[in-house]
């Protein structure tokens, strides 16, 4: 992966956070001279240079088995990527790295075992611009789109006069990071897996889903009330527990620099 910080050092959180703040000053400094088309380009770089780091430090907390902090990480990465493609050229979002983050963040996010999230439900009084403050009514809107930058500002839309209704239980959430898992309960082994392999947060892979045959013998540790190593839902007794091999879901890393020969070819969870 290439971007536009080569002489940055990513790892370096203090450097990052210097370079950040020398950003935003001239970012400021543009915005009040009047340069706009300078001051979206700053944003454009401090966002770039935002999730590039954000990532890297994403990838450490996974190596350092903190997956709530990771994945949390990984949302804002989403969410900054989002923004930062509307408003960048194609070749600006490659070459800042963006790119590659949003690819990953998709990626890494698949092997997670979360899939229950908590959604609240609410009513908003209103809202109002972020950029001009005027209040948002649906026949009186101001010339400022919502997700755009202007002068180096992103436009947003503030609510107001919030009241929160209900909470609903989903698999699919707007937010991400309102994970209701317990993570003493889960399995990691994956993420763990893969960590062992790559040497850097910026390493290629590919991960191929499919299924693997294993010996019965190989699940003596399942009993059979517990639910089956198939994942079809039921319990092991009443499922595989008789048959002479048992399918069970699998994935495949395809890494671009190699396996690292230095670990177990193949993990299996039981």
């Amino acid at each position: 992966m290439t971007n536009s910080y080569s002489s940055i050092n990513i790892s370096n959180l203090s450097e990052v956070e210097s370079t950040l703040t020398a950003l935003n000053d001239a970012k400021k400094n543009a915005a009040e001279k009047g340069d706009e088309s300078r001051a979206n380009q700053i944003w454009r770089d401090i966002q770039a240079l935002k999730v590039v780091s954000t990532y890297f430090t994403t990838i450490n907390n996974i190596k350092e088995q903190k997956y709530r902090d990771a994945w949390c990480k990984l949302e804002q990465c989403e969410i900054t990527c989002k923004f930062l493609r509307e408003n960048s050229s194609e070749e600006f979002y490659k070459k800042s790295g963006a790119d590659f983050v949003e690819r990953y963040v998709r990626k890494w996010q698949s092997l997670y075992p979360y899939c229950m999230f908590i959604s609240p439900g609410m009513v908003v009084g209103y809202y109002t611009c972020s950029i001009c403050n005027h209040k948002i009514r649906p026949r009186s809107r101001c010339k400022h789109i919502k997700g755009r930058i202007y002068n180096g500002e992103l436009c947003t839309h503030q609510a107001h006069d919030i009241e929160f209704k209900e909470v609903s239980i989903v698999t699919n959430p707007v937010q991400k990071f309102s994970v209701i898992h317990d993570d003493e309960t889960l399995d990691f082994s994956v993420l763990e897996y893969l960590c062992s392999h790559i040497s850097s947060p910026f390493d290629e892979w590919e991960a191929h889903w499919t299924t693997k045959k294993f010996p019965r013998d190989r699940f003596n540790s399942v009993l059979k009330d517990h639910k089956c190593p198939c994942q079809s839902g039921n319990s092991f007794g009443k499922c595989c527990k008789d048959k002479v091999e048992i399918e069970i879901p699998h994935v495949d890393f395809e890494l671009k620099n190699g396996l690292n020969k230095n670990v177990e070819a193949e993990r299996f969870p039981y």
